[in-house]
């Protein structure tokens, strides 16, 4: 469907990129995730790349703002690789919990783990940055 859609996807380039999305330790303010300055509260898209970061961004279509922005739009390109992708909630910029949502690439519960595991070392260097709810704060 994405491919039929000249304002998602391009054939000589493939998808856009999202201008908006931001490695989350990138968006580490004073142990919060600030996205264009703004304190998170809600779910963002995510997607954990083929090198292990994590990139975050409010779903926005540069093409034109009121078409989706589906997970791929993160990377962008013609064959984004991803490990895995869904969505991360947040409340007063905390990271609270993720999942595996994401239409696209449908990742499996095995795929999860890697984000989770990605997110603990975080919360290690920044557990401020974790909501006391969130797992990764649970004891």
């Amino acid at each position: 469907m994405d491919k039929k859609d000249p304002d998602i996807y391009d054939p000589k380039t493939g998808y856009f990129k999202n201008p908006k999305a931001v490695k989350i330790q990138d968006a580490i303010h004073n142990e919060r995730i600030l996205v264009d300055g703004t304190r998170q509260d809600g779910s963002l898209t995510y997607v954990m790349d083929s090198k292990g970061n994590i990139i975050i961004a409010k779903r926005f279509n540069p093409n034109d703002a009121r078409k989706r922005a589906p997970h791929p739009t993160l990377i962008g390109g013609k064959d984004p690789l991803v490990q895995c992708a869904g969505m991360i909630r947040f409340r007063k910029g905390r990271i609270l919990s993720v999942n595996v949502n994401s239409g696209h690439f449908r990742p499996n519960r095995q795929s999860l783990k890697k984000v989770k595991d990605a997110l603990r070392k975080i919360c290690d260097k920044h557990p401020d940055l974790f909501d006391q709810n969130s797992e990764w704060r649970k004891k």
